[in-house]
């Protein structure tokens, strides 16, 4: 069950405990860096955020890290998926914004090899994920809004999790009444 069509959602992937764990340790003690834009640093939408990085390039920067691997190894399970290495993982929190444009922010793919992403909300919020049917094909090949077909949308609970290709171009929307905060880890 590698690379499956299937979006995968479940709730109170971990306990209620270990959810406030994450909370208080993304929300209390974690050093984030602004970024201009949560999907693209040269997105010309420029919905500024904050990041902070656990694993880049498959070496962990962030001992972080090992708070959030229960819930990592907790989400492969479930679909039966047997990661062996960790591409990527990082966090990000959005906070409301006073924007005249609510168009939804630019679809993007978080890495361009093969790979499962494993998406967790720490809070509930607003702005939800919207997934598309589409697929990346070849970095030449970046679809336009209009050629996007929508699949599915989730929309962040705490202690949700949502599993899926990551070849599928996916977004966020830019929350409106709470801070959003998301847990991404890309595994191959």
């Amino acid at each position: 069950m590698m690379y499956s069509d299937k979006i995968f959602v479940f709730d109170d992937i971990i306990d209620k405990e270990y959810q406030k764990k994450i909370q208080q340790i993304l929300f209390n003690k974690t050093q984030w860096q602004f970024i201009a834009d949560v999907t693209n640093p040269h997105n010309t939408q420029q919905r500024p955020g904050f990041s902070h990085h656990f694993v880049q390039n498959k070496n962990e920067v962030s001992k972080i890290n090992q708070d959030l691997l229960p819930m990592i190894i907790a989400s492969a399970r479930k679909i039966g998926f047997k990661h062996t290495d960790i591409l990527q993982g990082r966090s990000f929190l959005q906070v409301p914004l006073n924007l005249k444009d609510r168009s939804i922010d630019v679809p993007h793919i978080d890495a361009d090899i093969p790979h499962l992403v494993v998406l967790y909300y720490v809070n509930d919020s607003d702005g939800e994920t919207v997934i598309y049917e589409n697929k990346f094909q070849s970095i030449d090949k970046v679809p336009r809004f209009n050629e996007l077909t929508e699949k599915q949308r989730v929309q962040p609970k705490a202690g949700r999790v949502v599993l899926f290709d990551g070849h599928f171009w996916h977004t966020s929307c830019q929350p409106e009444h709470n801070v959003r905060c998301i847990v991404n880890y890309n595994l191959i």
